[in-house]
């Protein structure tokens, strides 16, 4: 590789993954670890491989030409591709804050652009720099703003599921559709300057990081509330856990029922399953909220109760543990702050 070849694959990959990496740096609750990262890199670029030879099918079916194509037709496709990542992080409980899914969504997008770029560089090498920087400043900053968009918006319509009760909670497409609109009418717009493309880069630069900033803010306060609100009722429920009661509300009713019909060993097992559970909800949110150094006492601990709630699963079996995350009134939220913790612990 050349200089001149050095330069273009510089200016046509870097870019995005340098806003990608800010980002990341932004974040006040550290939720995106360098691996994790790499991974949403990585389901970003599987993306963009199978949306290639979609693509060149569709581009082979229709009479419309390059040019027409791309402006009108591809973003739908590329869309709902990359869109198709952002409900399956959702589905496996991967996003938690909107911060979560700000970042993931523009990491696929990054990931999306990086093999979109490198295809185009390897089939016209004789391009200009000028082209490859447009490419990267452009349509790799379109491609991570889009798939960060439909994600935040999808966040927004999911939240009221994600929060309530696990036993409550009802997986919906239709909480992705607005933003998947969103995101095929900026990629649109974007597209529609084949022989200006340099006011389409101006055009997103100009957009992109006001929208990236304001999504930040507003997740950044609403995760501080959410949190305020957890941790209140978590401390309230440990404490009567903790004080040999049951949570004053309907699960600790229905928990305290449940209790009393089984024999005294499994009716013990299941007060220190809820109670311990509890636990590692508060520490996951004190850890979230105060982002303070993590202590050796921490990981000791925490450590410690997962192997121990491990074993408690082990002893209660899948059918009691089961029923009792149907009574817990803990949220798939709350789930993923446990799985943050467990990640942070190395537990």
């Amino acid at each position: 590789m050349n200089l001149f070849q050095f330069v273009d694959w510089s200016v046509a990959l870097l870019p995005v993954l340098v806003m990608l990496i800010l980002f990341v740096w932004l974040d006040v609750f550290k939720l995106m670890t360098v691996w994790e990262t790499l991974g949403l890199l990585g389901l970003g670029m599987l993306t963009a491989v199978v949306t290639y030879p979609i693509s060149g099918t569709f581009l082979d079916a229709l009479p419309l030409g390059f040019s027409n194509y791309s402006r009108f037709v591809a973003p739908w496709i590329e869309e709902l591709v990359k869109g198709l990542a952002i409900v399956g992080l959702f589905w496996f409980n991967r996003i938690g804050y909107k911060l979560d899914a700000v970042i993931s969504g523009f990491a696929i997008g990054a990931g999306f652009s990086v093999v979109e770029n490198i295809i185009y560089l390897m089939r016209f090498p004789e391009l200009s720099a000028n082209v490859w920087m447009v490419r990267g400043l452009g349509t790799a900053v379109m491609h991570g703003t889009t798939c960060a968009v439909l994600a935040a918006t999808a966040h927004e319509f999911a939240e009221r599921e994600t929060r309530a009760a696990v036993a409550d909670f009802d997986f919906s497409l239709l909480w992705f559709v607005p933003g998947y609109l969103i995101a095929v009418a900026i990629h649109t717009a974007f597209n529609q300057f084949p022989e200006r493309p340099l006011i389409a880069m101006v055009g997103i630069l100009a957009v992109a990081p006001f929208v990236m900033m304001a999504i930040f803010r507003f997740g950044a306060v609403e995760a501080q509330q959410w949190l305020n609100e957890e941790r209140e009722e978590t401390r309230a429920a440990l404490a009567a856990w903790e004080a040999g009661k049951y949570p004053d509300d309907e699960s600790g009713k229905k928990i305290a029922a449940l209790i009393k019909r089984s024999d005294a060993q499994t009716g013990a097992r299941m007060r220190e399953y809820c109670q311990l559970l509890t636990w590692i909800l508060l520490q996951a949110e004190d850890t979230l909220h105060d982002q303070a150094d993590d202590t050796e006492k921490l990981h000791v601990e925490g450590r410690q109760a997962f192997i121990r709630l491990d074993k408690l699963r082990s002893e209660l079996g899948r059918t009691n543990v089961a029923t009792l995350k149907a009574l817990l009134p803990f949220s798939r939220n709350d789930y993923w702050e446990i799985s943050e913790l467990k990640e942070r612990i190395g537990g």
